[in-house]
């Protein structure tokens, strides 16, 4: 009888409407813009032919990118999910999120 409640009551939370937080638009506009220009540096500095300190430069912007990533996804509602660590492909499921919840930068 307790399973049947259990399995009954994960049921309904997927069906439950859970508030969506409504966040100040101009914070999310505020983190659009530097997120956009995070992502021209992190561009810039793979493509330019001679930087120096090139690989500390990236890490650091990209560490940026990664914080501001995840203030996003905070300001957006999107569910922290266990995942990969920081990285490559954590910032992809990042970026879709937030593009699938009309981000864009």
């Amino acid at each position: 009888m307790e399973r049947l409640r259990t399995s009954l009551g994960q049921l309904a939370d997927r069906f439950r409407r859970h508030p969506v937080a409504v966040a100040d638009p101009f914070d999310t506009l505020w983190l659009q813009t530097r997120l956009g220009h995070l992502a021209t540096e992190i561009r810039r500095i793979e493509t330019a032919p001679r930087i120096y300190a090139r690989a500390h430069r990236l890490m650091a912007v990209e560490a940026a990118y990664d914080a501001l990533l995840d203030e996003a996804c905070r300001l957006a509602g999107v569910p922290e999910k266990d995942g990969p660590e920081r990285g490559e492909d954590k910032r992809w499921l990042e970026e879709q999120e937030l593009a699938a919840r009309g981000w864009s930068w």
